[in-house]
């Protein structure tokens, strides 16, 4: 009798453990599916190019080694916190410079212009680092939602903000656009306020005039949600 309950014992735990086994494996596969869904590849440019300089967390100007043109590239996929932005705009320009030094020679990869007629693109550093993903991946800049074919910005950026890397650190973090909405700051960094005078004249008792202005600024709130690029 107690030969036949331990041969029942080990039976029901060796199927529990093949239970196990197999919903491990099926948990891999999923977390294995779902990365290699995220990826998005872009093609490369034909052309090589020298970081001249690095305007923010995600703009740069190149110098083209075929034609020695200037190009200011916008980065594909990501938006960087504004310099204005506290703390964040500063180590956003300050780590894009590390990965980027200046005269470092990079690739570009789903070179294309936008709406804007801004030229944006993946940049591939001198080491062969995608700096759009890993500036993403350490929580420098935010996935953009707004621009097609980003899936893996995305999952990068989840697990960024389940690590609390970078602004996902910060409670108080702004989202660059709404930061932009609410500064009035629109394309290119520049203000989308526009101000509207008003002259008022007054004719006093003794017939004579006197003339004053008032002043008001008005937002295009839609117009600074489209700071950043839509296609």
């Amino acid at each position: 009798m107690i030969k036949i309950f331990l041969i029942c014992s080990i039976l029901a735990n060796l199927g529990i453990f093949q239970a196990a086994r197999t919903t491990n494996t099926k948990k891999s596969y999923t977390i294995s599916t779902l990365a290699s869904s995220t990826s998005t590849k872009h093609a490369p440019s034909k052309h090589n190019f020298t970081v001249i300089k690095v305007a923010d967390g995600d703009t740069i100007t190149v110098r083209n080694n075929t034609d020695r043109n200037l190009v200011r590239i916008r980065f594909l996929c990501i938006d960087a916190p504004e310099k204005s932005q506290p703390k964040w705009g500063a180590e956003s320009l300050k780590k894009l410079a590390e990965l980027l030094p200046l005269n470092s020679d990079v690739k570009l990869s789903g070179e294309k212009i936008d709406l804007y007629g801004r030229t944006v693109a993946e940049v591939i550093n001198h080491k062969g680092i995608n700096v759009n993903k890993n500036m993403v991946e350490i929580g420098m800049v935010v996935h953009y939602p707004f621009q097609k074919g980003c899936n893996m910005y995305q999952y990068a950026e989840t697990l960024a903000k389940h690590a609390k890397l970078g602004v996902w650190s910060d409670p108080k973090f702004e989202l660059p656009w709404d930061y932009r909405t609410r500064m009035g700051i629109g394309v290119r960094g520049k203000s989308n306020a526009t101000s509207t005078t008003t002259i008022t004249k007054t004719t006093n008792k003794d017939n004579s005039k006197t003339y004053s202005s008032n002043s008001q600024t008005s937002t295009n709130s839609k117009q600074m949600r489209s700071s950043r690029t839509k296609s």
